[in-house]
């Protein structure tokens, strides 16, 4: 039993940085608006729908990503804890027909072997298609994911290949593809006492359907709460060189309240090539003051012009708002947008969004089975344009 709890405790901590925060003495500047609520009455979110539970056990499903097939199939990746009430991530997938029938749950990416740089939570996941190659083997599809090591605090990233989207086990690259931003080997200490979060929370696109991908992901550091974007060659992993981030443009993203500028972090990213056009799924600040304090209430679709992003010129506009009273929970997080393989959708105005629910106290208390993270279950729904 002391085994179980200190797995349960450690785990927490560390499953607990998986929520985004801003740094602790980072202000944020205030702006006018006098719109209470920024989304635009053209859209709503319809078809809501229940997608994926471990039912009836102390366990959870989070984080999805997505790749929808031309016949309308889809595989789903998710963060999932093999056992009940112990939080050690894994990359869980399944496979969802168009009928509704869906294929069971199965790990797929696995922690490291005790003492590696990934030997404790792999969460996170992010895939993408392309022709890449590590060892001299080919692999049609890409998957980023979010890392860490028991040794330590901080999040890194690791990728990960396959040839088969149904695979039982993905090949991993032995290496970070983004480290941690600071130079030394231990925890980033902040000034509040706590140790920076590190990077992580991936999503991956496609810039060519080949070897290059765009990797967007969050960091966290004494420099504050941020996400970042690079353009990266997989194309032969044998040969793979790091490159410098760029901070991505966050003009435009406000609150809850509307009168102050928001960081962003654990976003997920679709691109609708036609329309030039980016759409991104956030978290919005602050978060709840009651249990479970580290997750969001509220979640965002924004979307601006792609070639604005990579010039880092534009402004984020609101598509809409995903609120407790729109999902009838009190928490909405860890959210994924439908796409195809290289990360493309065809109609911008209306994504499909996966997101995560849980119950909030008193409904739930972080102790034994009661904890939040066991209500962590996957929904679906469907931003659609109303006709005026």
């Amino acid at each position: 039993m002391k085994r179980l709890r200190f797995f349960l405790i450690r785990a927490l901590s560390l499953l607990l940085l998986f929520s985004c925060s801003s740094k602790d003495n980072e202000t944020i500047d205030p702006a006018p608006n006098p719109n209470p609520d920024p989304t635009p009455q053209t859209y709503t979110f319809e078809n809501i729908t229940s997608v994926f539970e471990f039912e009836n056990q102390s366990r959870y499903a989070y984080a999805p990503t997505l790749i929808r097939e031309d016949n309308g199939n889809v595989h789903m990746y998710f963060c999932g804890n093999p056992q009940e009430q112990i939080m050690v991530d894994n990359v869980y997938h399944i496979y969802m027909n168009a009928d509704g029938s869906k294929s069971e749950a199965k790990s797929v990416v696995q922690p490291g072997a005790s003492g590696a740089w990934d030997d404790h939570h792999i969460c996170d996941p992010s895939v993408v298609g392309g022709s890449f190659k590590m060892n001299g083997k080919s692999y049609k599809y890409a998957m980023a994911y979010l890392t860490n090591s028991y040794a330590v605090y901080f999040n890194e990233i690791g990728v990960a290949f396959s040839n088969d989207l149904s695979a039982n086990n993905w090949d991993k690259y032995p290496k970070q593809i983004v480290e941690k931003t600071w130079s030394y080997s231990s925890d980033q200490l902040l000034p509040n006492g706590g140790k920076s979060w590190g990077v992580g929370q991936p999503s991956i696109l496609s810039v060519d359907k080949q070897g290059k991908v765009m990797l967007v992901y969050t960091i966290g550091d004494i420099d504050g709460t941020r996400l970042a974007w690079a353009e990266m060659d997989f194309s032969d992993m044998d040969n793979f060189e790091k490159v410098t981030p760029v901070n991505m443009v966050d003009k435009g993203l406000m609150q809850l309240d509307v009168t102050k500028k928001d960081y962003t972090c654990n976003s997920d990213f679709a691109i609708d090539r036609d329309a030039n056009t980016i759409v991104m799924v956030r978290p919005v600040q602050p978060n709840a003051t009651d249990y479970p304090t580290y997750l969001n209430k509220t979640l965002e679709v924004n979307y601006m012009s792609l070639d604005d992003f990579k010039s880092s010129t534009g402004t984020w506009k609101v598509l809409l708002r995903i609120k407790p009273e729109t999902t009838g929970f009190p928490r909405n997080h860890n959210a994924g947008i439908e796409r195809d393989q290289y990360g493309e959708i065809s109609n911008w105005e209306e994504p499909v969004i996966y997101y995560t629910t849980s119950k909030a106290a008193p409904d739930v208390e972080a102790s034994g089975n009661k904890h939040a993270e066991w209500t962590y279950f996957i929904r679906k729904g469907q931003v659609v344009k109303n006709s005026k």
